[in-house]
């Protein structure tokens, strides 16, 4: 998982974003999203199948 973006990944998702940033940039970017991408596979294993989906939701 942690080889899913590579430089070149993060470079063309970064010109789709709208962002113009350097090589460096997404480098110091790359660590947060394997952390992030390691957390979603950790809430995506969660077994929700017996869970019923809110019906209700409270706004303050």
């Amino acid at each position: 998982m942690d080889d899913v973006f590579d430089l070149d990944t993060l470079r063309a998702a970064a010109r789709l974003a709208g962002f113009a940033w350097s090589d460096a940039e997404l480098e110091a970017l790359r660590p947060a999203i394997q952390a992030s991408l390691r957390l979603l596979a950790t809430l995506e294993a969660v077994p929700l199948g017996a869970v019923e989906p809110t019906t209700q939701y409270r706004i303050l």
